[in-house]
C-alpha cells in the first residue's frame, strides 16, 4: 500500500511540475509535425527533402494543426502523412511504431507507378502507342483458338480498366473468397498467365471495372517491349533519377514484376514520385515522364467514367467532390486500406497519407473535408 501510495504522488507531483496530461501530449506531437526552417528557393529533393515553416511558403501553422489532428483521428489508424508546398515539407507526422524511415506496402499506388513506365517507354519509342494490340506481345493470344475480342484489346484498354477480361475485386476488407487478386495469390506462380487465362465478357473499351488484372498485364508488355522487368526499367529511367535506389518493387513466383501492387518504401520516397508528376513530368534537367503522358494520365476514360484516366484517379473518385472546391487537375495514387497521393498542380499542393485502415468505408476519413482543411491553411 505505501509502495502505490509513493507512486501516486510520485505521479502527481510530476505532472504538476510539468505541466504534462494527455491532451498536452497530442499538442505536442502536433506542433512536431510543423516544418521548421526558411524557405531557401527551388530545387530538387533528389537528395533529400527539406522542410520550412508554414508560413515561409504561404500557409497557416494553425490551420494545419487541424490538418494534423484529422489525420491522428484513432479510428482512421494513419501511419504516416506528410503535406508538401512549393517543393517544401510543411508538415509531417508518424504514428505508433511507424517512422520516417519506415518502409510502406504501396497496395494499388503501384498501379500509377505502372502508367509512368508506359509513358517513359512510349517516349523511348519502344512501345509506339496505345492502341497497340496486347496480342503483340503474349504470344498466347495468337492461337486460332483465341477469341476474337481478345485480339482487339489495347494497351489503352488495359490502362483505363476496360479489357473487357472476367474479374471480380469488390471486396477487400469482409469477404475475401472471390476476389481475384486473392485466388491469384493463393493459386498461380505466374500472375500474368492467370490473367491471360480469364476469359472475356466484353468487348474491350466498352465496359469499366477495376481491375487489378489489367494492370498485371501491363508488366509483359514492359518486359516484351524494353527487354527487362518493369522493375528494372523502372529503376533505370523512373527511380535512379529520382534518388530512389532503395524503393523495392516484389514480383510474382515467376519473376514478373507485380505492377499492380508491390512497391515498399518510405512517406518521403512516394513523395517523390508524387511531386515528379506535381512537375509535369520533369526533374533536375531531365524530362523524365513525357509531358503529354502526364496531362494524358489525368484524362478521363469516357465521357461515362470521368472519375479515372490511366492507373489513376481524378476528382470524381471522391465522394460529395461536387460541392467541394477541390481543383478539377487532381490526381490520385491510391492504393487499399488507404495509401493516397494527391497532387494539385493548382495550389503547388502534394499531400502524402499512408494509413492501416481495417475498413476504409465504414471510418471517420472523408477525403474531401480532409482536402478542404488543407485548403483552408492556404493564406496565399
Amino acid at each position: 500500500m505505501k509502495i502505490l501510495r509513493k507512486v501516486f504522488f510520485t505521479v502527481l507531483i510530476f505532472v504538476s511540475l510539468t505541466g504534462w496530461d494527455g491532451d498536452r501530449g497530442k499538442e505536442v506531437a502536433a506542433e512536431r509535425f510543423l516544418g521548421k526552417g526558411d524557405y531557401l528557393g527551388d530545387y530538387w529533393p533528389t537528395s533529400g527533402w527539406r522542410t520550412c515553416r508554414p508560413e515561409e511558403v504561404g500557409m497557416s501553422s494553425e490551420k494545419l494543426i487541424k490538418v494534423y489532428k484529422y489525420a491522428a483521428h484513432p479510428k482512421i489508424n494513419t501511419q504516416g502523412i506528410a503535406v508538401i508546398r512549393k517543393g517544401y515539407i510543411v508538415g509531417e507526422g508518424y504514428f505508433d511504431d511507424f517512422t520516417m524511415n519506415s518502409r510502406h506496402e504501396s497496395f494499388s499506388v503501384a498501379k500509377s507507378f505502372a502508367s509512368a513506365l508506359i509513358g517513359i517507354a512510349i517516349g523511348k519509342g519502344l512501345i509506339k502507342g496505345v492502341d497497340e494490340l496486347i496480342a503483340k506481345y503474349y504470344p498466347q493470344w495468337q492461337t486460332p483458338e483465341t477469341p476474337e475480342t481478345k485480339k482487339r484489346m489495347t494497351i489503352e484498354d488495359l490502362l483505363t480498366m476496360r479489357s473487357g477480361l472476367q474479374w471480380n475485386e469488390d471486396d477487400y476488407y469482409k469477404d475475401r473468397s472471390q476476389n481475384d487478386v486473392y485466388i491469384m495469390i493463393d493459386s498461380a506462380k505466374d500472375y500474368i498467365q492467370y490473367v491471360l487465362n480469364k476469359p472475356i465478357i466484353h468487348e474491350p473499351g466498352t465496359h469499366w471495372y477495376y481491375s487489378s488484372g489489367d494492370s498485371m498485364l501491363l508488366s509483359g508488355v514492359i518486359e516484351k517491349s524494353t527487354g527487362l522487368t518493369a522493375n528494372e526499367f523502372g529503376r533505370k529511367y523512373l527511380f535512379e533519377p529520382l534518388g530512389l535506389s532503395e524503393v523495392i518493387w516484389l514480383a510474382d513466383p515467376a519473376g514478373h514484376t507485380i505492377t499492380a501492387w508491390g512497391i515498399q518504401g518510405t512517406l518521403r520516397e512516394f513523395a517523390k514520385f508524387g511531386y515528379l508528376y506535381l512537375r509535369k513530368g520533369s526533374w533536375e534537367d531531365k524530362q523524365v515522364v513525357p509531358r503529354n503522358w502526364i496531362e494524358k494520365s489525368g484524362q478521363p476514360v469516357s465521357e461515362e467514367v470521368i472519375k479515372y484516366g490511366y492507373q489513376w484517379w481524378r476528382l470524381p473518385a471522391l465522394k460529395n467532390y461536387e460541392t467541394s472546391r477541390i481543383p478539377p487537375d487532381i490526381l490520385i495514387a491510391w492504393g487499399i486500406f488507404t495509401q493516397q497521393i494527391f497532387i494539385l498542380p493548382t495550389e503547388d499542393l502534394l499531400i502524402v497519407r499512408l494509413g492501416n485502415d481495417p475498413d476504409p468505408y465504414n471510418d471517420e476519413w472523408r477525403e474531401i473535408e480532409f482536402l478542404t482543411l488543407v485548403q483552408d491553411a492556404l493564406i496565399n
